[in-house]
């Protein structure tokens, strides 16, 4: 026999050998993955899949026909296959030691003993020798089977479940059954419905008795009112029901401090009730500034519970109290003031519409997410804006006693952060209640100031005109501060994250080792405490306000070397704790680090506005300052201007303002602004400067615009509106609404101090005297009446009742009918007589040519 055809028939029967197990474990593979297919189908079908059946066939004929086709890929694949030589050969010896490695060297020289006839003689001799041995003995080839069985099972095991899944569960028939009753149900619903019976209708509708209805107004003021602490409020409650009315009252809190109920009297009618309760402010021991929220409820019979709308009331100083502030309406204090009060009436209107969005959500869910989302932006708004306002009165204010102020402003933008976040995540009650907290501390904040601003008259008195400003020296020095401390900032807080990162690397290995590598990992802990140890005393600045959460985190790491070191149990719960005091004390560097820079960047702000103001001096006298001063302060506006770009982009300060301040400072931009720069410090007469002062006044106040527009839109509000001053059309209102309350007051012999009572008095004729005019402008009745009203509430007598009233009905009575004139007067088309002898000859000829052709025709 033919000892190569030997040698090659027990290669092919090990090769045929080995295909026939990769057949069968790719097969059963493709099983496999065909019959969890099939199973996706049926549960498809079972969960009530509405898909079209000839759909649902294409699908099964698809599955069927790809799994067919994979099948033939995988077999043809494997015949065409060229044999693995060397492995089979590696196979055979492994079962046949007497081989001795003959069949992997007759395999590794087949290719050369074809062109070597020496090598070819040693191949021939080789292959008598195994020929010899596999005469001896057919060995056999130890293939692996336990793959291609597992797969097998695998096979059986999820073609059984799939059949038993169609045989117990029938997802085809279930398929047809639900579409068969979809069907029939659509078709009964095209049915057009029999015409209802013609029948009387009964005196009572028991479907609208079923559905429960209810309101609850407070009718009177019905809105939200600025009063002094004297004041008496009249109040108007209603509540009607479609059930009996059980119990009625209102509720009010100080403050947004915890709610104090008022309960009413039980309503005579079952259905529907008038209450008139009168607020004295001086019962409620409300000081200046207070605020006052208070709402009404009711309840059924069913417990079932209407509020109205939630009003507030603003107790105020009287108006010349407030005008004696340092600087008058011009001045820091009343500026400060205003914003405050601003950012408080927008914070009642938030809680305002946040009781109406519980009391009467949306029916539609999308409407509601979409309501909260809104609000949640409005208290967004409102905690970047009180942050900006700490900002500005810490830089306008440095050198002043308003620490406590700081203090509410800091906590009110915590509250209003939380607020925002709460109605985000709609948990609607915690969100009520950070919106109450917000409101209680920007109210703090604003009594914290006015007490500072009282008790310390002259640390807020405006600068005089003659005191000269800061030297440029100084102004230069504090811009390399600023920039040191920017560059600092960044490096101490990218330092606390890295070391942050190794402390996590040290809780993971901690978790991951055993014990027995925990006296290295105690040497990185002790190394890297000691590494944060430095640096933060050759950083002192930067840690200096994050001190407890410094002492945190050193302990925490001081804990977690110790455990490692004795090896404890509790080294990695140690270790974790590390991590989380080092994440809090990286971003307390972070917000302590983004308040410090959003305060330097309204001390830039407010250097720039001192050098427009310089600029325009110049603009108006261009020999007014030397060379030399010209040229620092060109060096002092560019300084500004690179540190203002730096600030708006630049994290952490960049998301603080809007895109108007970024876009102001662009790179095109920095170039036309230190264009006129440029020419200003080379102006060699008065006349180039002016020229060159101006263009650079014009393009810095550009910059300055843009960093007021980007402030948040809360904080703009504020500062173009005067909120200690009542509109117009709310004057006349709010002036009668004091004489009323001085009136009850009188008639109900309230005790009043004889000086706010005259105070009292003056303000309600200002603000009747502001309306009138306002609305009405000079009248010779109104006139009169304010005359004789000013005699009626003289200081130091006592005014006389009838008199008064009879004057507020003659004042009403005055204006509704100027009210109801100009109503007439606006209805009444517009005509306007225009005398032809003061038109243009030429014109006129042209209209008498037109009219005479007209009367041709």
């Amino acid at each position: 026999m033919n000892s190569k055809y030997l040698i090659e028939e027990n290669l092919r029967r090990v090769n045929a050998r080995a295909r026939r197990l990769r057949f069968l474990q790719h097969t059963s593979t493709l099983g496999v993955i065909t019959a969890l297919l099939f199973l996706l189908l049926a549960a498809a079908l079972i969960s009530g899949w509405s898909a079209h059946p000839l759909l649902v066939r294409a699908l099964i004929a698809v599955l069927v026909v790809a799994a067919v086709l994979a099948w033939m890929v995988i077999g043809i694949s494997i015949l065409s296959s060229e044999p693995r030589r060397q492995w089979l050969a590696g196979l055979l010896e492994r079962n046949q030691p007497q081989l001795l490695d003959r069949l992997n060297t007759m395999v590794y020289l087949e290719n050369p003993a074809r062109r070597n006839p020496l090598i070819r003689s040693f191949y021939l001799r080789i292959a008598k020798q195994a020929q010899g041995v596999l005469l001896q003995k057919t060995p056999s080839a130890p293939l692996p089977r336990a793959r291609p069985l597992l797969h097998l099972l695998a096979f059986i095991v999820v073609l059984a479940a799939t059949v038993w899944v169609y045989e117990q569960y029938l997802p085809w028939e279930r398929f047809m059954a639900a579409r068969e009753q979809r069907l029939a149900q659509q078709a009964e619903d095209k049915v057009e419905p029999e015409a209802p019976l013609e029948l009387a209708l009964p005196t009572n509708n028991l479907v609208e008795q079923q559905q429960g209805w209810g309101e609850v107004r407070i009718t009177e003021p019905a809105r939200d009112l600025q009063v002094t602490k004297v004041d008496v409020v009249p109040l108007q409650i209603e509540a009607a029901a479609n059930e009996k009315i059980q119990k009625v009252g209102w509720t009010s809190t100080i403050n947004g401090m915890d709610e104090k109920p008022h309960e009413l009297p039980a309503p005579a009618d079952a259905r529907f009730a008038v209450y008139q309760p009168t607020l004295y402010l001086d019962e409620l021991r409300l000081s200046d500034w207070d605020v006052l929220t208070y709402y009404a409820k009711a309840n059924t019979e069913k417990d079932i519970s209407y509020a109205s709308e939630v009003y507030f009331l603003e107790v105020r100083p009287f108006r010349e109290d407030i005008l004696k502030l340092p600087g008058g309406e011009g001045g820091q204090a009343y500026q400060c003031l205003n914003e405050l009060t601003a950012l408080i009436n927008q914070q009642q209107h938030v809680i305002r519409q946040t009781h109406q969005h519980i009391q009467r959500p949306p029916e539609q869910s999308h409407l509601q997410t979409q309501d909260r989302s809104k609000l949640a932006d409005a208290e967004k708004d409102l905690s970047q804006s009180a942050n900006h306002l700490y900002a500005k009165m810490a830089t306008e204010m440095e050198n002043k006693p308003i620490g406590e102020a700081l203090d509410q402003l800091a906590k009110a933008e915590k509250e209003l952060g939380r607020a925002s976040q709460s109605l985000r995540d709609d948990v609607m009650n915690e969100a009520q209640n950070r919106e109450r907290s917000a409101l209680a501390e920007l109210v703090a904040a604003r009594k914290a100031f006015q007490k500072a601003v009282s008790e310390n008259p002259k640390a807020f008195e405006e600068p005089k005109e003659e005191e000269p400003p800061p030297p440029i020296a100084e102004d230069l020095k504090k811009l390399k501060e600023m920039a040191e401390f920017r560059n600092e900032a960044r490096a101490a807080q990218d330092f606390v994250q890295q070391t942050a990162a190794k402390q996590r690397d040290i809780a993971r290995k901690a978790t991951g080792s055993s014990r027995t590598n925990y006296n290295q990992l105690a040497s990185e802990e002790r190394t890297l405490q000691k590494s944060l140890d430095d640096f933060a005393s050759q950083h002192p600045k930067m840690f200096n306000d994050v001190k407890p959460e410094m002492s945190d985190a050193q302990q925490a790491m001081t804990q977690t070397a110790e455990a490692l070191q004795k090896r404890n149990l509790g080294a990695r719960t140690n270790a974790q704790e590390s991590v989380k005091q080092l994440e809090k004390l990286k971003d307390a560097m972070q917000n302590e680090s983004s308040d410090q820079q959003l305060a330097d960047a309204y001390k830039l702000k407010q250097m720039l506005d001192k050098q427009i103001e310089t600029m325009s001096q110049c603009q108006q006298s261009g020999d007014g300052m030397s060379g030399q001063g010209m040229k620092e302060t060109v060096g002092q506006t560019r300084e500004t201007l690179k540190q203002l770009k730096s600030t708006a982009e630049q994290q952490p300060t960049r998301d603080a303002f809007g895109p108007q301040l970024r876009e102001s400072l662009g790179d095109l931009k920095m170039v036309s602004l230190n264009w006129p720069l440029s020419e200003l410090e080379n102006a060699q007469d008065g006349e180039g400067r002016k020229k060159a002062a101006g263009k650079a006044k014009e393009e810095l106040s550009k910059v300055s615009k843009a960093f007021e527009e980007s402030e948040p839109q809360a904080l703009q509000a504020a500062r173009k509106n005067d909120s200690l001053k009542p509109g117009e059309q709310e004057s006349l209102e709010r002036g009668l609404a004091q004489l009323e309350s001085l009136l009850k007051q009188l008639e109900n012999q309230k005790p009043i101090s004889e000086q706010n009572r005259a105070k009292q008095g003056q303000e309600a004729l200002f603000n009747l005297q502001t309306g009138l005019r306002n609305q009405y402008g000079s009248n010779e009745r109104g006139n009169q009446i304010m005359v004789q009203l000013e005699r009626e509430l003289k200081p130091g007598e006592t005014p006389e009742v009838g008199n008064i009233r009879k004057l507020m009905d003659e004042l009403r009575k005055f204006s509704l009918e100027l009210t109801s004139q100009q109503a007439k007067k606006e209805d009444e088309p517009e005509v306007t007589n225009i005398d032809p002898t003061r038109l243009p000859p030429a014109y006129r000829g042209r209209i008498e040519k037109y009219f005479q052709r007209l009367s041709e025709k």
